[in-house]
């Protein structure tokens, strides 16, 4: 992870984007006080009338960005016919269609400028979809699917990469009570790691991310075994059933 010196060194300014002003304003706060510069502006990312006029604001008062790290998600944790219409919707708008609208802003001026990064933080669940969760599972394979179109329509413009993060069940409040079988064999990752692990992989202009690295082998035994086979292993790891005691943010 980039240390403080050397963010102060390459002098970085961050950019934080969100709904909650308190939490802006507390992250915001927690930056500055580390010696690198910060701005927050109120955003939903599902509005793409509001992500354009923020990113004209951003532009005129901070400059053009470079690095675009897309992180905004939602999950209501219930199954199709148990989820309000409304509820489904707005999780497309933020999950997935925030990304055309963000990337939309953005790619442009790192293209004029041959620098630029477009980094998603995505999910496992993208490859590998639970019940309880459709509404989260189908937007992360949405935004996995971009990114993978967008990674290889990158790759003849110089100095504009693209990098998607696919990590396994984050110990944060969004996914708070969901519970696996065996939590000590699958623990959850800590979100220090996850954040260091994204940095790295951008330095190294790394396509694709999967966290651990033993979800390699879920892309391995989803390409080879049978979906009875799949079943079985989702019902004795605990995964079918790892959302009844979803509880989310409080």
């Amino acid at each position: 992870m980039l240390s403080l010196d050397r963010i102060k060194e390459l002098n970085l300014q961050i950019v934080l984007w969100g709904r909650t002003e308190k939490c802006l304003k507390e992250t915001t706060e927690e930056i500055r006080q580390m010696g690198t510069e910060c701005h927050y502006f109120i955003c939903d990312v599902g509005n793409r009338e509001e992500v354009y006029q923020t990113a004209k604001a951003v532009r005129e008062k901070v400059g053009d960005i470079t690095i675009l790290v897309n992180n905004a998600a939602v999950v209501h944790g219930k199954s199709l016919m148990d989820s309000d219409d409304d509820a489904l919707l707005k999780s497309q708008h933020i999950n997935t269609l925030g990304q055309f609208w963000t990337t939309k802003a953005f790619l442009p001026r790192m293209l004029e400028l041959q620098n630029g990064h477009i980094v998603c933080l995505n999910s496992v669940l993208a490859l590998s979809a639970i019940p309880g969760a459709i509404d989260y599972c189908t937007s992360k394979a949405s935004t996995f699917a971009f990114m993978e179109s967008l990674t290889l329509g990158l790759l003849d413009c110089p100095g504009v990469s693209a990098t998607t993060v696919l990590p396994f069940h984050t110990s944060t409040e969004m996914f708070q009570g969901m519970r696996v079988r065996f939590p000590n064999l699958f623990p959850p990752l800590k979100p220090e790691t996850v954040a260091r692990r994204t940095v790295e992989a951008v330095q190294l202009n790394q396509a694709l991310l999967l966290l651990p690295w033993t979800m390699h082998a879920l892309v391995i035994l989803k390409s080879i075994l049978p979906q009875a086979a799949l079943e079985e292993i989702h019902k004795f790891s605990g995964t079918y059933t790892c959302m009844n005691t979803f509880k989310g943010r409080t």
